[in-house]
């Protein structure tokens, strides 16, 4: 401690050991009151105060150096590079603004923290020394980068009369993540299609109350009906704690059967014309132009589509023509807004994706689309659905068990 200051009186300011004078802590200043530095400042200078003045501070010609003690809990303290005060420095320059290198940041610890005032030299025995301030540094995302189980939905199927009995749907995420701590929120990701999210989340959760228990998620059931005309919803979430650190890789996906009310089809069915020129109807290898590029579906102009007006087309695949055995991986939802001067001989939507859309759909399968117009926000109506039959199977094939399709790459067998 500081020669100068041992023996002064308690009234002068806090007393450290030997009853000598404490300088008051810094302040971090981007630190929740707990001490937790949140992960979007790890990335530059730790931004600290020194609140309130010492007893004897650099005068003309008299050196002070700086110094923080970063003294990492279950590690040997580290010091910062000393910094030459300026001088003369008064009261009125504090707080003092100061930094720690972000070099210090770039491990999970807990620190605590404090600085060494010197006279003289960097080196100087004379010195003030400051009260503690204890932070967390978190880089540690809960979850541990272990493969996080899927949700749980509450029942299956998610049927319009449980909706209007639920408003709020409880959400079932699994317990026993690692890294668990108070104040975990969960965000959640909604779709009627099961592929990996890119957009932000559906909602995010309240912050857990505890480190322990199960843990509900209560979902609004609007967000259930928001997809129109699914037949399943699937769910992806990821973790995120107090300081920011998220999850890398997003949870197995769930799914729960979807039956929620439509509005009434008010709307043309949609066309698939490539299926126009064959004499059954059929989307088959003869299908100009081929299917493997593309399968266009067709939405006519109507005088209640207005421009601006938003058009949502859902494409749904089945094993079994027309509509059996659901595939939950063929769905496809594509957007459009009306505009009605291009848009007036109609809208020609085109399902692009096709090793993942059409190339399943092998022999007797099924391709059903619908769509619904939505005005400021709110679905006005929708159209009936339309069915169209696929058949990838060749005239020159063999009978079972080795049929040959007809693909971009060739005819062959497929699995």
């Amino acid at each position: 401690m500081s020669t100068h200051n041992a023996g002064q009186s308690s009234a002068n300011g806090p007393q450290g050991p030997g009853g000598s004078l404490a300088i008051d802590a810094p302040i971090v200043v981007d630190a929740l009151p707990d001490g937790l530095v949140p992960v979007q400042f790890y990335f530059s200078d730790l931004q600290l105060l020194i609140p309130t003045p010492w007893a004897f501070l650099p005068g003309p010609g008299r050196d002070q150096y700086v110094v923080f003690e970063w003294s990492v809990r279950g590690a040997r303290p580290v010091d910062t590079p000393p910094v030459l005060l300026p001088n003369p420095m008064t009261a009125a320059d504090f707080p003092y603004p100061m930094q720690i290198p972000q070099a210090f940041l770039l491990n999970s610890a807990i620190i605590d923290l404090t600085f060494r005032i010197h006279n003289g030299t960097p080196n100087s025995p004379s010195v003030d020394s400051s009260e503690v301030v204890t932070i967390r540094i978190d880089r540690d995302a809960p979850g541990g980068g272990a493969l996080l189980p899927p949700a749980i939905f509450p029942i299956d199927p998610i049927t319009e009369a449980y909706l209007v009995a639920n408003p709020l749907v409880p959400m079932e995420i699994p317990q026993g993540y690692l890294g668990r701590e108070v104040g975990d929120q969960v965000p959640m990701y909604f779709s009627d299609m099961n592929i990996l999210p890119t957009g932000a989340p559906t909602l995010v959760s309240a912050p857990l109350a505890s480190a322990t228990g199960r843990i509900f998620v209560n979902v609004p059931s609007e967000v259930f009906r928001r997809f129109p005309g699914a037949l399943w919803i699937f769910c992806f979430y990821r973790l995120q704690d107090r300081a920011g650190n998220i999850n890398p890789m997003f949870s197995l996906v769930a799914q729960v059967r979807l039956q929620t009310d439509l509005p009434p089809s008010n709307y043309p069915r949609p066309r698939f014309p490539q299926s126009e020129l064959h004499p059954n109807g059929y989307l088959t290898c003869s299908t100009q132009p081929p299917i493997w590029f593309g399968v266009e579906v067709f939405i006519a102009p109507h005088a209640d589509i207005r421009s601006g007006d938003l058009i949502t087309l859902r494409f749904q695949g089945y094993g079994l023509y027309p509509d059996v055995n659901p595939d939950p991986n063929i769905v496809e939802t594509l957007t459009h807004y009306w505009d009605e001067v291009s848009d007036a001989s109609g809208y020609a939507f085109w399902i692009l994706d096709v090793e993942r859309l059409i190339r399943p759909l092998k022999k007797n399968a099924g391709g059903e689309a619908h769509y619904t117009v939505s005005r400021g926000g709110v679905i006005i109506g929708r159209s009936a659905s339309r069915y169209v039959p696929f058949d990838r199977v060749v005239n020159t094939s063999p009978p079972p068990p080795n049929p040959i399709y007809c693909w971009i790459d060739g005819n062959g067998p497929e699995p």
